[in-house]
């Protein structure tokens, strides 16, 4: 009588302990095997948290004082800084209700004509305080072209609030408002106690902000 092969497979015999003991085994593997490809993706992070400000953030070069720093098309030069609560720019006065920091600095073009388009003021929370729009800037934001290997120095007047004036940084960069990935110049301006900066804002007279010109 001739066995059928299908009837053997249906009813064949039941794993033995060594079989069985052997499929746990590869249960087992399969499992740790898949956890561990959960824990790697688990703890997977993109760089920096993904946070594009951090990733397209400006490159700062730093300095102070008569250091010379370069913002990829232009390079910067700290000169001094001044106060005043009146502001005379050519025949008009400006009032403030905090002060005016005058920063003196020196620009070069480097390779091609170029606008400092960006000057702003920062405090030691990070607050921006832009150059002001409210009279006509000689140097900067974007008030002047300057020419390849032609140095020429100015001030930059900004409006702060008196508490902050003691403690800042000057940042200038050529793009006025895009400066993801881009080159920037940042100074320490020299630190002032508050009894200056009050000293600066009681002036009666009018401090007038100089010409620019080209250096000597």
């Amino acid at each position: 009588m001739a066995v059928d092969p299908e009837e053997v497979r249906r009813h064949r015999a039941p794993p033995g302990r060594i079989e069985r003991a052997g499929m746990r085994a590869r249960v087992g593997m399969l499992l740790i095997a898949a956890l561990a490809v959960g824990g790697v993706v688990a703890n997977w992070r993109p760089l920096n948290g993904d946070r594009a400000d951090l990733r397209e953030r400006p490159y700062i070069a730093v300095g102070e004082v008569g250091d010379s720093v370069s913002a990829r098309t232009f390079e910067a030069e700290l000169v001094s800084m001044r106060g005043a609560g009146l502001l005379g720019v050519d025949a008009k006065r400006y009032e403030t209700g905090g002060v005016w920091l005058l920063v003196r600095v020196k620009i070069t073009a480097t390779t091609e004509d170029t606008r400092v388009g960006y000057a702003a003021l920062i405090d030691d929370r990070d607050r921006e305080f832009l150059a002001s729009t409210r009279c006509t800037q000689p140097l900067a934001p974007g008030g002047r072209t300057f020419q390849p290997g032609v140095t020429v120095e100015g001030e930059i007047a900004v409006e702060v609030p008196r508490d902050v004036a003691t403690s800042m940084r000057l940042r200038l960069a050529a793009n006025s408002l895009e400066h993801r990935m881009d080159a920037m110049a940042e100074f320490s301006l020299p630190k002032v106690d508050t009894a200056k900066v009050d000293a600066w804002a009681a002036q009666k007279d009018a401090v007038i902000m100089e010409a620019a010109k080209v250096a000597s």
